[in-house]
């Protein structure tokens, strides 16, 4: 019985603990930002975190080749391939969280990469929070809000 609590301790004594969630960088967290549809900003006491909605593009390229060219020699193979080209857009929900305290960085951010994006022209976004009370002035000079 002993040596099995020791063991169970060692386990637990070996285990590291987790690790923190790891933001990507900056460019990579915003990287659809200028394609954003809504945005949403919630400012707390100690965190501050962003939602947006976006879309984005994929392309892919799918091949049908005759069925009658998988027993030829790749060397004699003449092209007889049909390509598809299919583009559409998903759209995509962001989610970015950062410290209350960087507000100043983070609405210069907005202000440079969102507020006059097509995408956004004639749009709202949206403030919930204790912070966009506390924050509205700054929020309005920054981002040229009324």
């Amino acid at each position: 019985m002993e040596e099995m609590a020791s063991s169970n301790l060692d386990r637990l004594v070996e285990k590291e603990n987790p690790n923190s969630i790891k933001l990507p960088e900056t460019i990579e967290v915003f990287r659809n930002l200028k394609n954003a549809k809504r945005f949403a900003i919630d400012i707390g006491g100690s965190l501050t975190k962003i939602a947006y909605f976006s879309t984005v593009s994929h392309r892919r390229v799918t091949y049908e080749g005759d069925s009658s060219d998988k027993d030829k020699d790749p060397s004699k193979h003449t092209p007889q391939e049909n390509f598809s080209y299919e583009s559409k857009e998903n759209a995509r929900l962001h989610f970015v969280k950062f410290e209350t305290k960087y507000i100043d960085h983070c609405l210069d951010f907005i202000a440079a990469n969102l507020i006059n994006s097509d995408g956004m022209e004639g749009k709202s976004i949206k403030a919930t929070g204790g912070g966009a009370y506390k924050y509205a002035n700054l929020i309005q000079s920054k981002l040229g809000l009324s």
